[in-house]
Formats: C-alpha cells, sequence, structure tokens
C-alpha cells in the first residue's frame, strides 16, 4: 500500500484514453495515481483506502457514478471527490453537489483547470458534510427547460448546484428574453423545499406594504390559502423587474426583507424566512450612484448575484435551445419539424436581440408556417427578417419620428404623480450607451479614435464606459 503521506489520487472513466492522460499529468505533478474504468474498480480502490481526492467520470459501464458516492462518502467521510461530465445539464451539476461531491468539471476542460482544482481541493481541509436529503428524478433537467452546453452555462449551473439548499437572497441580472424567471424556478425546484410556496410578484404589491395586505396580494394574484403567516415559512419569493420600482416601493421591500415574524407565528420554532429572488434587466449598481436604487436594499438582494449571459454570447447553445424548441412543438401539436445542418448554422448567423425568447417565438412560427417536415432555409430567413419590416423604412432614417413613436407608447401608462425628476437622463442613457458600444465596436476597441469619433476628449469616453458598465474588447485588424 502507498503511503498515506503522498498525496493519492483515483482517475476513474470509461475512456482508457482519458484516464491515460489525466493519470500522466497527474503524476509529472507529483501526485500518485491508481486508475479504473469501471464503478465496481471505483469502490475496490476507495475500500483500499488508497486515494484522498477521486476524479470520476459520471456514466460508466456498470453504473452511474453519482448513484455509487453517497457510500463512498460514508465509507471515507474524508474523501474529496471532483466529479467529470460531458453530460453537461443542469441537473447533473445539481445532483453531483446533492452526492457530496466536492466540486464539478464539465468536459471538455483544459487540463491546467484540473490541475489547479485538485491543488485547490487538497488545500481545502473541511469535511463536506453529505446532503442527499432528496432523490431528483434524472430527467427532469437532462433535456431541459434549462438548456446549454456552453462554458457561460457551466458557468451558471455549478453556481446554481451550489445554491439550490441555502437560503441566501438572490440577484438574477439579464437582459430581457434570457431566462431569469426559468432559473429562479429551477433554482426552487431542485432545492430539498421545492413543496413550499414558490411566489411570482411584482413591485407592485409593495406599495402599501404590511404582512397583512401582502398576504392578500398573494392570495389574489395566486389564488393561494395564504391566510396563515406560516405559508411563507421557507417559500420563494420571485421578484420582477426589481429596479423598475419607485423608492417607496423599494423602502417596502426592505422592510418585509428585514420583518420578524416571530410575533405573527404560533407555537413553531422551525420558521425559515422567505427567499427572495430578485429580477432586473439593469445594472443596479449603476441605478444606486444615480440615487434611483436604495443602496442598502441592493446590499440585501445582492448576496449572490447571477449574470445570465445573452444569446449572442452563448451562440454555441443555438443547436440545443432549437431542438428543444422543435421537440416541445412536436409534442404539444403531434407534428414532426427537423432542422437541417445549414439552417441551425443560419439561425446561428443570426443576432438575436430579443434573447431565447425571440428564438423560441421563430422556431414555433417556421413550424406553423412549414408544409413539410425539413423547414427550408427559404423560411427561416422570411421569419427571422419579419421583425425588421414592421419598422417602416423612413422611421429607420429618422430616428427622431421613431423615438416620438416611442416616447408614444411609453407615456400611455406613464403615472405623473410619480417621484421621477430624471427622465431626460434615463432616456439619454438609453441612447448613449449603445452609441457608445457600436463607435467601439467600429474602431475595434480603440479608445482614442472612438473619443475622437464621438466629439469628446478621452477621460470624459473612459468615464462613461465605467458608468455605464462597457466592455471593451480589442480586437487587431487582420
Amino acid at each position: 500500500m502507498q503511503s498515506k503521506n503522498l498525496k493519492n489520487i483515483i482517475v476513474v472513466d470509461d475512456d482508457r484514453s482519458i484516464r491515460v492522460v489525466i493519470s500522466t499529468a497527474l503524476t509529472r505533478a507529483g501526485y500518485n495515481v491508481k486508475s479504473s474504468g469501471t464503478a465496481a474498480g471505483m469502490r475496490r480502490l476507495v475500500e483500499s483506502d488508497f486515494a484522498d481526492i477521486l476524479i470520476t467520470d459520471v456514466g460508466l459501464p456498470d453504473g452511474d457514478a453519482l448513484d455509487v458516492l453517497p457510500k463512498l462518502q460514508h465509507m471515507k467521510p474524508k474523501l474529496k471527490i471532483i466529479v467529470m461530465s460531458a453530460r453537461t445539464t443542469l441537473l447533473t451539476a445539481v445532483r453531483a453537489k446533492k452526492k457530496g461531491a466536492f466540486e464539478y468539471l464539465p468536459k471538455p476542460f483544459d487540463l491546467d483547470e484540473l490541475l489547479n482544482l485538485v491543488s485547490n481541493t487538497f488545500s481545502e481541509h473541511n469535511n463536506i458534510e453529505i446532503k442527499d436529503k432528496i432523490t431528483l428524478p434524472k430527467n427532469i433537467y437532462d433535456l431541459g427547460p434549462v438548456v446549454g452546453k456552453s462554458m457561460a452555462m457551466q458557468e451558471i449551473y455549478k453556481l446554481i448546484s451550489r445554491l439550490v439548499n441555502t437560503n441566501l437572497n438572490l440577484l438574477i441580472l439579464g437582459e430581457s428574453g434570457t431566462g431569469k424567471k426559468l432559473i429562479a424556478k429551477s433554482i426552487h425546484d431542485l432545492s430539498s423545499i421545492n413543496n413550499k410556496l414558490f411566489l411570482n410578484l411584482s413591485m407592485d404589491v409593495f406599495n402599501d406594504y404590511s404582512l397583512d395586505n401582502l398576504l392578500q396580494n398573494i392570495q389574489k394574484n395566486h389564488n393561494k390559502d395564504t391566510q396563515s403567516f406560516a405559508c411563507l415559512n421557507a417559500c420563494s419569493i420571485l421578484i420582477r423587474n426589481v429596479s423598475e420600482s419607485s423608492l417607496q416601493q423599494q423602502k417596502n421591500l426592505l422592510d418585509f426583507i428585514e420583518e420578524d415574524f416571530s410575533p405573527y407565528l404560533e407555537k413553531t420554532n422551525d420558521f425559515i424566512k422567505p427567499r427572495i429572488i430578485a429580477l432586473t434587466k439593469k445594472n443596479i449598481f449603476n441605478e444606486v450612484e444615480k440615487g434611483l436604487f436604495r443602496e442598502d436594499l441592493f446590499y440585501r438582494l445582492n448576496v449572490v448575484p447571477i449574470k445570465i449571459p445573452s444569446l449572442k454570447d452563448r451562440f454555441e447553445d443555438i443547436s440545443d435551445l432549437t431542438i428543444s424548441f422543435l421537440n416541445r412543438y412536436s409534442s404539444e401539436k403531434n407534428i414532426h419539424r427537423f432542422i437541417t445542418h445549414e439552417g441551425i448554422n443560419l439561425l446561428k448567423e443570426h443576432s438575436w436581440p430579443g434573447n431565447i425568447r425571440e428564438l423560441k417565438n421563430v422556431i414555433e412560427r417556421i413550424c406553423l408556417l412549414s408544409s413539410s417536415e425539413e423547414i427550408q432555409t427559404s423560411l427561416i430567413k422570411e421569419v427571422i427578417s419579419e421583425d425588421r419590416l414592421f419598422i417602416d423604412e423612413t422611421e429607420e432614417d429618422n430616428l427622431e419620428i421613431y423615438f416620438k413613436k416611442y416616447l408614444s407608447k411609453y407615456f400611455i401608462n406613464f403615472d405623473e404623480n410619480l417621484n421621477i425628476d430624471n427622465l431626460h437622463s434615463s432616456f439619454i442613457s438609453k441612447i448613449e450607451k449603445p452609441l457608445i458600444e457600436s463607435t467601439l465596436k467600429l474602431f475595434r476597441g480603440n479608445q482614442i479614435k472612438a473619443s475622437k469619433c464621438l466629439g469628446f476628449n478621452r477621460n470624459t469616453l473612459r468615464t462613461k464606459i465605467n458608468n455605464y458598465g462597457i466592455e471593451v474588447i480589442k480586437k487587431r485588424k487582420l
């Protein structure tokens, strides 16, 4: 038996080439490595008290490795487990964490990333507490509703896996149509308290705040029996468009977050305060700096921020999302449709300003309009260009006319009694930010040329870049 003073690692993967590559890299880094290609071999190596760390794939020829992890953890409580998987789904990340994994690593990965993770794992001295309180059906999130294999979504999955069984307040940021509500609901559904209420509220329920009023609003909006304050025990409260609110609404929400429920509860000591999951399309920190959002509320909500990438930042997921929407349409309508590789490439080339919601709508439209199982690329081109045709060419050329029509729609539901004293700044920012972003892109991130083109000095440009949170990407001209 090898000395336990050495840093010993077990590598398990049914692909021999992967085992060899990982084992070789770890051996060269100074670790003592043994490997296996099966779940049975993995168990024998763990029973031999060989390893400090186990690195295992999920899918093994004689079983699912995640089903074995709790037994291994019980057998060797100090064993730290790194799960790697090509099944890059939300459920895999969450299941791995619930089964006692120290870390989840989606394939493909860089060997340096694995070596750094192993090094960090050895420096982590805290034992892992096994939390396998609930059993998740293996097919809930394998194919949806949260879809994506891109690196951007993998980071989201890993973060969610750490959050599902906490009660921390969350702030989910992302453009309209990126799936913020879906992520919030997934966090609730995958938690160990998914039998509790999931309430979807707007900031309007905090117009005139008291617990009684809030419960009445919840009952009205959700048709739930919420006469007892105990219904709020461990529930999740999603709050839409939290940044689109008045300062009074923000104060009332803060009062609710800081509410002491104990006087209202009878004979219960296990009350868990509701978790707040706030959604926003805006950079709230910028709103705080402008005085439009309370700083104290921002820090109460921003305990764990989750930034949902736009579709243009995860275009690798367009294929999987398209297949998911096609399958959903086929299931609901009992009509089979498919898109060729050429059609998928066409969808990838589109800019998708409406994000996932726009893609979903386009897929539904082309399925409806297609007269054959194979959706023609000509139909895809026609449908994705339709939205642009709704804007009259004269309006596109005349920004003033277009903006006047936009303002007319905006003021339809405008409340002149609200305390709004910076309307000018609000609308200028909507125009100025994309103008600066587009100009920087035109000059490939060169701020000197961009500032000259925009008509102000470089220091002013830098200030505006910081205020708007603009990412400057420098590209060399080929």
